[in-house]
């Protein structure tokens, strides 16, 4: 066992030896994986989507408006959802901001 402990660390204390393992291991393709770029819109994404949750994220005034949805008119309905849109819009506007994604 000490023999080959030996051997090994003969190996591992020679620079010439660790290019030639080095290289059998990228022909059994043994090598480490080289670390993939990361797209440009992946760092967009990983910052916008907490900005969607919040976008989601219901409060009280946009509950209220969806709990008067049954007593309201197809016309007022429909005001109603453009409405409840622009409030969440314009919720997430600064944060959007202070994120620097945009602006």
């Amino acid at each position: 066992m000490s023999e080959m402990q030996d051997a090994i660390n003969q190996i591992l204390s020679d620079p010439e030896a660790m290019k030639q393992v080095q290289s059998l291991g990228e022909q059994l393709g043994l090598s480490k994986p080289q670390p993939k770029p990361e797209p440009e819109g992946l760092g967009a994404l990983t910052k916008l989507a907490p900005l969607m949750n919040r976008f989601s994220a219901d409060d009280e005034v946009s509950r209220l408006l969806e709990a008067l949805r049954p007593f309201l008119g197809e016309e007022k309905r429909r005001r109603l959802d453009q409405a409840a849109r622009l409030m969440r819009l314009i919720k997430v506007i600064p944060l959007i901001k202070d994120s620097g994604l945009f602006f």
